[in-house]
């Protein structure tokens, strides 16, 4: 008898072996088991971090404002990510680990897919141990609204989604974790700092309504100011004339596709870091060889 065929939900996520993957990161980023004394001495230096935080959020509570503490933990995901997935798939080629999953019995989606569930799972963990303190200053803040914060939380869950994958494709095209991080940071440099810088140049209304929309930092500013008078509002169509709404729809949207877009780029190029191709085939370098003899 034929095995069912399984759906694409049961293989990817339900069924999928690699969502160990889940466990592995848990167990790597936040347990102190294990004689790495690297990784252990980095823990307890976020725990004595994270401490001196949750007080500071307690003692100056209602003074804080949110969103901006959202911010800040967004402008730690955009460095903390690369730093610490670059080697998800770039590692286990270092180790040798990684031909030895490539003959399981497991396909290639399933192995980025778990990756990525693990990642996710780890950056969401924190994410949500970073508002257990911000949300005791959310109490007492007087004129919070909470839909602003419910807003600010999706927008840096869907930019923590493509960071997370963009890092999963630079990790699995390369062979050393080092450059996997050399590349990650270059982009997120680029794609974060470089660009909007020269889109915005652009002038007026076309480079502030495209970095608004696209741009995490502009998309919680804008939800920060909702409700507020503005005193500056540039010339012409702004992004203080859109619906709060509808920008975070639309960039959910965006980071949506780009998810999908660099994992789906991601399953497709795998393997493409353990193909040795030449720029020049041995036989016509051989023949160049001799013609210059």
């Amino acid at each position: 008898m034929s095995t069912p065929q399984r759906s694409l939900w049961e293989q990817l996520v339900t069924k999928n072996p690699m969502m160990a993957e889940v466990t592995r990161f848990r167990k790597r980023f936040l347990s102190f088991r294990g004689s790495s004394v690297a990784i252990n001495g980095g823990i307890g230096i976020v725990l004595v971090c994270y401490a001196l935080f949750a007080m500071a959020c307690v003692y100056y509570r209602g003074d804080l404002d949110p969103l901006l503490l959202i911010l800040f933990f967004l402008v730690l995901m955009i460095f903390g990510v690369p730093l610490l997935l670059h080697a998800v798939i770039a590692g286990e080629r270092e180790r040798r680990s990684w031909d030895m999953l490539l003959v399981a019995p497991i396909t290639h989606s399933q192995i980025v897919i778990g990756k990525f569930m693990g990642a996710m799972a780890a950056v969401l963990m924190a994410f949500g141990l970073y508002m257990v303190p911000v949300m005791v200053d959310i109490i007492f803040s007087p004129n919070i609204k909470v839909l602003s914060i419910v807003y600010a939380c999706i927008v840096v869950i869907m930019q923590a989604s493509s960071l997370t994958a963009l890092t999963l494709l630079i990790s699995s095209r390369v062979r050393r974790p080092i450059i996997a991080l050399g590349v990650s940071l270059a982009v997120v440099l680029l794609y974060y700092a470089f660009l909007p810088a020269l889109v915005s140049s652009m002038a007026n209304v076309t480079g502030n309504m495209l970095t608004g929309f696209v741009h995490p930092y502009n998309v919680l500013e804008r939800i920060r100011m909702d409700g507020v008078e503005v005193t500056y509002r540039p010339e012409g169509y702004s992004l203080y004339d859109v619906n709060t709404l509808t920008i975070v729809a639309t960039h959910v949207i965006y980071q949506l596709v780009i998810t999908v877009t660099l994992l789906g780029w991601a399953i497709k190029t795998l393997v493409f870091a353990d193909n040795e191709v030449k720029f020049i085939p041995k036989s016509k370098a051989n023949a160049r060889s001799k013609k210059s003899a």
